[in-house]
């Protein structure tokens, strides 16, 4: 998945649990750390919002991002399932292709 695609996934994912971008950020900085620093959770509260909203954000971010809301435990009790589609280097790039718009398909059908 790009960088749109992401962006866009992580936003629907965000709705569904009522999470703010800001909301997304503390998660993050929780993950990552065991003390309570609010410049720090600022800083990334702030640095969410302009990761969700930015052309530029590497996929690999974005990728964390997702990572972190599917494994939390208010995620896991809404009972969804992410089919997001992880390249193998394994099939050919048509098959690559194929498997990225069966698994966008499966994502639009799902959240109907």
């Amino acid at each position: 998945m790009g960088t749109a695609e992401l962006q866009e996934e992580i936003k629907r994912l965000l709705g569904k649990l009522k999470w703010s971008q800001k909301r997304l950020g503390r998660e993050f900085y929780y993950a990552k750390h065991d003390d309570d620093d609010p410049v720090e959770i600022s800083r990334y509260e702030e640095k969410a919002k302009k990761d969700l909203s930015r052309q530029s954000t590497r996929p690999d971010v974005l990728q964390s991002y997702l990572d972190l809301i599917v494994q939390h435990n208010e995620f896991k009790k809404l009972d969804i399932i992410v089919p997001i589609y992880r390249r193998s280097d394994v099939l050919s790039e048509s098959m690559e292709r194929g498997m990225v718009k069966i698994s966008k398909l499966i994502s639009e059908l799902a959240s109907e």
